[in-house]
C-alpha cells in the first residue's frame, strides 16, 4: 500500500468477512500574484478477504511499515471441523 499511511488505512471485520480499505487525498498549491497553479493526487484501495471458521477474530492484528500491510489472522486450534463420513451402499 505504498504512498498510504497507517492512519489512510481502516480494517474492519463483518460477518466472517475482513475488509481493508485505504484512501489517500493530497492537494498542492503554489503561486503568487501571476502565477497560480494546483496539484491534486487521490488514491483508493479496497479488497476483502473471507475469514476462516477458525480464525480468532478478536486477535486479528494488523502492521504498516515501508507502506506494506501486514495482517496476522491466528487460529482457534480447539476448533474442531464437524466431519462426517458417508458410506456407500
Amino acid at each position: 500500500m505504498p504512498g498510504l499511511s497507517k492512519d489512510d488505512v481502516k480494517i474492519t471485520v463483518e460477518d466472517g468477512m475482513l475488509f481493508i480499505r485505504g484512501e489517500h487525498k493530497e492537494e498542492e498549491e503554489e503561486g503568487d500574484e501571476e502565477e497560480y497553479w494546483t496539484a491534486a493526487r487521490y488514491g483508493y484501495y479496497n479488497t476483502s478477504l473471507m475469514l476462516p471458521e477458525d480464525a480468532k477474530v478478536e486477535e486479528i492484528k494488523a502492521e504498516m511499515k515501508d507502506g506494506v500491510l501486514h495482517v496476522v489472522i491466528p487460529k482457534d486450534d480447539t476448533k474442531k471441523k464437524n466431519v462426517k463420513e458417508v458410506k456407500v451402499g
